[in-house]
């Protein structure tokens, strides 16, 4: 009788908090929900609901990229060199000669000489940004499997017991995502180093000794991330002693594996670049051949009576090569999100983004435990590094 009235208070308390848990649960949606609408709503009333206005600020924003990320010294130099010869080169034919005529100048060899390279290099270069995407969504969608692996899998069968209710989960699932916010913040650091693969790297004493540092570091830093996967493999060890089958180990097993391979992937993109002759190439022809082309400009400025005109259609020819050249080199390295456009912000993430998930996993598991800290030593932050 007793058992009996034990049993329905156990089952009127889960109830309860069921209940309880349910109320939370419509609440937040709620919350959410305001949250949504107040988003949309923001968005209708300022330049998403008003085409005009919604155009003229991405022209300004356009206008502002290119002139902060696109505009390089390289640039600057070509500029300055067509604007010299063309002014030189109209002044030496002079006025009243016939016989000139620079636009027998064929734009042939601009387009096979520069326009087609880089135009490969553009797609190898995405390629790379998009192939190092697919590698961190892996890594991160893998750790959070393995988190709830060691979370909420349970063994329990009819005639084998499952999850140990004596066994401290918490503080193991807690050892499990402290090894894996470490490893996360390590490879962020090894990601975010500078480059070591320019072409001073490869031609120069300096380049040479400056790459085998980073490289050092670099090793270094992985070496340490593969000591915190091993640290995550031991606590799969302790599944195993609290009775977790071969084969659910095994899949584990098997996200551990995807977990060092595109580590490894991560880093092999980091060190090796789209290849160095052809950059090489590219950068030497658009700073250096729109210069060549001032006899052209010099006879536009003699057809249209305009040298100014001439001028900025030769400063215009600048820009555009050079800046297309800029585009590539600010993602050469897709790893500078806090430098590049379009780069990757690895410690966003990894260090933000996976946290908050993982954390909110552990949050619905045990709802009542303490907030989880992570101790990283001073040495241990991520430092974002400029190239």
């Amino acid at each position: 009788m007793m058992e009996s009235v034990s049993a329905q208070g156990a089952s009127v308390l889960v109830t309860e908090r069921e209940n309880r848990n349910a109320e939370d649960e419509d609440e937040e949606g709620i919350v959410l929900s305001e949250e949504e609408k107040a988003v949309r709503n923001t968005v209708k009333k300022g330049c998403g609901g008003n085409d005009f206005a919604a155009v003229l600020i991405n022209m300004y924003s356009s206008i502002l990229i290119f002139s902060f990320y696109l505009i390089s010294l390289e640039c600057l130099l070509s500029i300055a060199l067509s604007v010299y010869f063309t002014i030189y080169t109209f002044n030496k034919t002079g006025e009243g000669e016939n016989y000139f005529d620079g636009s027998i100048m064929s734009w042939t060899l601009l387009s096979f000489a520069v326009i087609t390279p880089m135009s490969s290099s553009i797609r190898m270069v995405f390629y790379r940004r998009e192939a190092a995407l697919r590698h961190l969504a892996i890594i991160k969608s893998t750790f959070l499997n393995i988190y709830s692996a060691h979370v909420c899998w349970d063994w329990a069968t009819s005639t084998k017991a499952g999850r140990a209710p004596t066994f401290d989960w918490l503080q193991h699932t807690d050892n499990v995502l402290d090894a894996t916010m470490k490893l996360c913040n390590e490879l962020t650091r090894l990601l975010t180093l500078p480059s070591l693969s320019r072409a001073r790297h490869r031609v120069t004493c300096y380049g040479r000794k400056e790459a085998k540092d980073i490289e050092y570091v670099l090793n270094k830093l992985y070496l340490r991330s593969l000591d915190r996967m091993a640290d995550i493999t031991k606590l799969c060890e302790v599944l195993k002693q609290q009775g977790l089958p071969p084969n659910e180990a095994t899949r584990i097993r098997q996200w551990e594996r995807m977990v060092v391979e595109n580590m490894e992937m991560l880093v092999i993109v980091k060190k090796y670049r789209t290849p160095q002759a052809l950059r090489s190439f590219a950068r030497l022809f658009t700073v250096f051949l729109p210069p060549l082309y001032a006899p052209f400009y010099s006879q536009m400025a003699k057809d249209m009576n305009s040298l100014a005109m001439a001028i900025v259609f030769a400063v215009i020819t600048s820009i555009a090569l050079t800046a297309l050249f800029e585009s590539i080199t600010q993602i050469e390295d897709p790893f500078t999100g806090k430098i590049a456009l379009d780069g990757i912000e690895v410690g966003k993430e990894l260090n933000d983004e996976l946290r908050e998930q993982l954390l909110s996993c552990r949050l619905h598991h045990f709802k009542n435990a303490e907030p989880f800290q992570i101790q990283l030593k001073r040495d241990e932050s991520c430092q974002s590094s400029p190239q």
